[in-house]
């Protein structure tokens, strides 16, 4: 049975996040904080994401109305608002949510990319099995779960494959990652741990807004990849803001998560981390 391709339907805006009210906790401090000290970097990674919708939007006529767009539209959305929901956590200094964001964003951008380069062929596979049909008995139409992910992508991609594994690494509930970021004034001598920290974090805002941008770079790349998928609006704005997320997240001042080896072993190795501008910057060793 063929499956016709409907119009999709786009919302291609990303904007700020919403001031939080003042009764919320460090939430207030912390959107007030990174819109002062991280304005710029919030304003190219919204740059990033209303590109993403442009292409999305190009995307939606007849040209594009087949199911390798449609396959790929559907994961590249769940990537897009989870990136952008990352973003309004950092404003709000949920910094735990913005990192899981993350992991799960890279998750839905490798299939993605996986996806596309096999020209949706598990997809379509899917369909001819009766992915979508229906269940008579349960007085219900059925959508076949299909288990996949992209694990060879996340594996060779140069920026899928080191922020999913250092995202997802933070995420879990690991000791030394649940020190990071819910007990990080922690000492040898002393463990102090914190519940529903919101306070303004310049450390944490800059991994996750350095990944932010590495995302929109690989997502934008691969659309530019693929015309037979998507339409790519205008390439000049696209080549200079890909220029302009590439030099921001290698910023040296900024705080990152580097991987080196140690007696064999590999490890994270947190650099220029602070709380605060003008604060001493220090290392973690994970």
């Amino acid at each position: 049975m063929t499956v016709r391709v409907s119009p999709p339907r786009v919302f291609p805006r990303a904007t700020r996040a919403a001031k939080p009210p003042t009764d919320a906790g460090g939430s207030a401090d912390a959107y007030r904080q990174t819109g002062f000290v991280l304005g710029a970097e919030v304003d190219l990674v919204l740059r990033g994401l209303n590109l993403e919708g442009a292409v999305a939007e190009a995307s939606s006529g007849a040209k594009y109305r087949h199911q390798v767009t449609a396959a790929a539209l559907g994961l590249w959305s769940r990537s897009w608002l989870a990136r952008l929901q990352a973003l309004h956590a950092i404003e709000w200094g949920n910094y735990v949510a913005g990192v899981s964001l993350i992991r799960t964003a890279t998750d839905y951008a490798a299939s993605q990319l996986y996806v596309l380069g096999q020209a949706a062929a598990e997809w379509n596979e899917w369909l001819d099995q009766g992915g979508i049909a229906l269940a008579p008995e349960q007085h219900a139409t059925e959508f076949r779960l299909h288990a996949f992910r992209a694990a060879e992508v996340l594996a060779g991609h140069e920026i899928l494959g080191p922020v999913y594994r250092a995202a997802m690494d933070l995420s879990m509930p690991h000791f030394g990652s649940t020190l990071l970021v819910a007990g990080n004034d922690s000492t040898p001598e002393r463990v102090l741990m914190t519940f529903g920290d919101r306070d303004f974090h310049l450390g944490l805002s800059e991994i996750v807004l350095g990944w932010l941008l590495l995302l929109s770079v690989a997502e934008l790349e691969a659309a530019r990849a693929h015309p037979e998928a998507f339409g790519v609006p205008d390439s000049a704005e696209l080549e200079e803001f890909l220029a302009a997320a590439r030099l921001a997240a290698a910023n040296p001042e900024w705080c990152r998560v580097e991987t080196v080896e140690i007696a064999f072993e590999k490890r994270y190795l947190v650099q220029n981390w602070r709380r605060q501008p003008g604060a001493a910057q220090k290392r973690i060793l994970m």
